[in-house]
């Protein structure tokens, strides 16, 4: 159910997705993949057609549709992570506007997390290298050897936070994220920057309208 309007409050913290949400991995992920092919295999190739259809997904896709020999592929998808871990984080970027905004956020005294499929150090590095850490209060990130699990990511985000999770908002467009948020109970929102607007309640068009949307009475916990 809705708060009435005499106890509603805007939340006191918002966990983000990481992964999607905020970083924008396009052009690392373009930089990894041609260089571990120019590397493995000694081709050049522009790989910008793919990029929205499979960034996202596991380096084995698109290698399968770049490379016709397995073995090539094996090969290719190591070099792939390494890349991605190193040098490719230099390459990684935030969404256009995420740093004004988060800053606008942490100015309205709302706390800030992020939760992330990647083991801690990487995660951290990534952070770092895009400038999100000084943004950020807590980072509930996958422990090694264990399957994302956003439900324990986001309870632990809220538990170091000392918040309930109807003080907190969660910013993600990912299914699972949204499950987890909404069973729960923490006020969710979907970013519509990442893969355009939803049907439903609760879309924030873009970064510059986080604040606003926290601060209005949408995204609220088991509304339909």
């Amino acid at each position: 159910m809705r708060p009435d309007a005499e106890s509603w409050q805007p939340p006191k913290a918002v966990i983000f997705d990481l992964d999607h949400t905020l970083i924008d991995s396009r052009r690392a992920w373009q930089y990894a993949l041609e260089e571990s092919i120019a590397a493995t295999c000694g081709q050049r190739v522009d790989v910008r057609p793919l990029i929205e259809e499979y960034h996202r997904r596991p380096w084995v896709q698109a290698l399968a549709v770049l490379l016709p020999e397995a073995q090539e592929r094996s090969r290719c998808e190591q070099v792939c992570v390494e890349i991605s871990q190193r040098s490719g984080l230099k390459k990684l970027l935030v969404h256009e506007g995420i740093g004004m905004a988060l800053d606008a956020v942490r100015g309205g005294w709302i706390e800030i997390g992020a939760i992330s499929r990647q083991p801690h150090s990487l995660a951290l590095k990534q952070t770092q290298s895009t400038g999100l850490d000084r943004f950020l209060a807590v980072l509930a990130t996958t422990p090694p050897g264990e399957a994302y699990d956003p439900a324990a990511r986001l309870a632990q985000c809220a538990a170091f936070l000392e918040r309930s999770p109807l003080d907190c908002a969660v910013v993600s467009s990912e299914p699972e994220d949204r499950r987890a948020a909404e069973g729960a109970g923490f006020r969710l929102f979907f970013p519509a920057w990442v893969t355009g607007p939803p049907p439903g309640a609760g879309a924030i068009p873009a970064p510059a309208h986080i604040l606003p949307s926290l601060l209005s009475r949408a995204g609220q916990p088991n509304s339909r």
